[in-house]
């Protein structure tokens, strides 16, 4: 038999706060901050939406990035008992799309000055995290990095969950982490999918994403019964060949993930109460999304994208959105599909616009990656649920 896996504690950090109620405040009230970044490189002026977090601005990109890091760790372990030697020895699962590309941004533009052959982007960053998750934290348990895009914590956290089920350890600690660094964003405006105004996932009238800046961290712990917390059920991942970019906008691909992380945590269509999307207000993304959605259920449950709050984390929303999502469903709250206006008949759903009440069941999360990797998750909400921390 396999280990419960619960959600003992988190901290996120993003567009709409610092800490958990904050961020379900913003989600209760509406849309997060939105900026305009200006990006250098291009022809013509050229300035860009973009959802950062309200600290560390001035800081550069190394300070920055631990800044976010200290904060949800902080949140975390203050408002959880796990013993230091726990802690010391738990293993650590680490999403990013960037990683180190800030800081690589910065050594690159220093050795400039004086080296015009200098190294672009010169280090691969991936040791970045851990080593202050070292240095800093005392965290000393084996780390683990993933980089498939925008499912790269997904994915981390989807592997904490097996590790706990298969009886390997009885904490492990998920952290998905976005900073912001031009080379990300100016790569999305390249390829034309950036849009120039408010985030509309499914709707008729969108138009691209807006990308956001975040960081999160989910404290995972094996259990023999839920104790009122949210569960992690299981979930599935894969990856799609069907182009260097993308997944089949058929959803076909999708849908089978889906079908997969049903099948994993023991669940059918009819048990699942609502979808928490990818939704990236992309053609080709909503389209084989909705296509998916449509195969793998009779009838759609209600669903909503959180990216026009935060922006498109990339890496990081895997984190990120569970933190959310896990805040939403402990305060009995289905956020609204933010940014959404007019229904795309083509599309066949629409997601929801008015705020529903979350009652203990089953969630799916979904989300799906640049380049075809797909993930699928699978929560519970157990019977009376609730932190009365994340009331607002």
């Amino acid at each position: 038999m396999s280990n419960l896996v619960v959600l003992e504690g988190s901290g996120v950090i993003s567009a709409l706060g610092c800490g958990v109620k904050p961020n379900l405040q913003g989600l209760r009230k509406g849309l997060g901050l939105y900026h305009r970044v200006d990006l250098s490189g291009f022809n013509e002026v050229v300035s860009v939406p973009y959802l950062p977090v309200g600290i560390g601005q001035n800081s550069g990109a190394e300070e920055r990035t631990h800044q976010l890091i200290d904060s949800v760790l902080e949140e975390v372990f203050s408002n959880t008992n796990i013993s230091a030697e726990h802690k010391l020895s738990m293993p650590i699962f680490i999403g990013s799309s960037s990683y180190g590309i800030g800081l690589g941004e910065e050594l690159y533009r220093n050795a400039l000055i004086s080296d015009i052959s200098a190294i672009p982007l010169p280090l691969d960053g991936f040791t970045q995290v851990s080593k202050h998750l070292r240095r800093r934290h005392q965290m000393l348990g084996a780390d683990y990095a993933f980089n498939t895009a925008c499912t790269a914590s997904a994915n981390a956290l989807l592997s904490a969950i097996k590790s706990i089920q298969q009886g390997h350890h009885p904490y492990a600690l998920v952290l998905g982490i976005e900073a912001y660094n031009a080379t990300t964003l100016s790569g999305f405006y390249g390829l034309q999918l950036l849009s120039g105004e408010q985030m509309r996932p499914f709707d008729k009238q969108r138009n691209g994403l807006v990308l956001g800046e975040g960081c999160a961290a989910l404290l995972l712990k094996a259990s023999v019964k839920s104790n009122q917390k949210l569960i992690f059920c299981g979930g599935a991942s894969g990856c799609d060949t069907f182009s260097v970019s993308s997944s089949n906008p058929n959803g076909s691909s999708i849908a089978e993930v889906m079908h997969k992380a049903l099948a994993d945590s023991n669940v059918s269509t009819k048990d699942i109460l609502a979808i928490k999307a990818h939704g990236t207000a992309t053609l080709l993304n909503d389209e084989g999304e909705a296509a998916a959605m449509r195969q793998v259920f009779d009838s759609v449950p209600d669903f909503f994208s959180l990216k026009s709050y935060i922006g498109h984390t990339l890496g990081g929303c895997g984190a990120i959105e569970t933190a959310l999502m896990a805040a939403c469903l402990e305060s009995q709250l289905l956020p609204i599909s933010a940014g959404f206006r007019e229904a795309d008949k083509h599309l066949a759903i629409t997601p929801t616009t008015t705020p529903g009440i979350a009652t203990s069941g089953h969630y799916m999360l979904n989300f799906f990656g640049f380049g075809g990797n797909n993930c699928s998750l699978i929560i519970k909400l157990p019977p009376h649920s609730k932190q009365s921390c994340l009331h607002a």
